[in-house]
């Protein structure tokens, strides 16, 4: 894991400046470094790879198909394995963190169904798909980036 988070984070790093003349998300996340006051340091690192990937692949989701060995098509069973990791240590984190992995949890559940719009560019010919599959991004964005910012 550490070493595949290693190559992520490097990943992230290219993703970002080669998506450099495509739309970005106006909420970026912060790459702060680790405060010493932060709960949890030792997962810093990997939640703020996992951070920059999610920013990463929104450009995907304005008509860009994802190529199946991009990071953006295999992102979520990272995601679910930090907030894995960082809901073995929940009790070091406030309330509205906590609350928050378990709107990541639910957030993973109910974007599942659409990888396959993903993989298309995040647009398909069924409006209420786009409309349900781009809510659950969002959604899923910035509760991850809740847990980012408390941990």
């Amino acid at each position: 894991m550490r070493h595949h988070l290693a190559v992520l984070a490097v990943l992230a790093v290219v993703l970002t400046a080669c998506s450099a003349g495509t739309p970005t998300p106006t909420t970026a996340p912060s790459t702060t470094a680790t405060s010493p006051s932060s709960p949890l340091p030792e997962l810093r690192t990997k939640l703020d790879a996992i951070g920059v990937l999610l920013a990463a692949c929104i450009p995907r989701l304005m008509g860009q198909p994802v190529d199946p060995v991009s990071n953006c098509a295999n992102l979520m069973p990272d995601v679910a394995e930090v907030i894995g990791e960082v809901e073995q240590k929940a009790d070091r984190l406030p309330e509205a963190a906590r609350t928050a992995i378990g709107e990541v949890r639910r957030q993973l559940a109910e974007i599942a169904p659409c990888e396959p719009w993903f993989a298309g560019g995040g647009r398909s010919a069924d409006p209420q798909l786009d409309l349900r599959c781009s809510l659950a991004w969002d959604n899923l964005y910035a509760s991850y980036t809740e847990v980012r910012k408390a941990a």
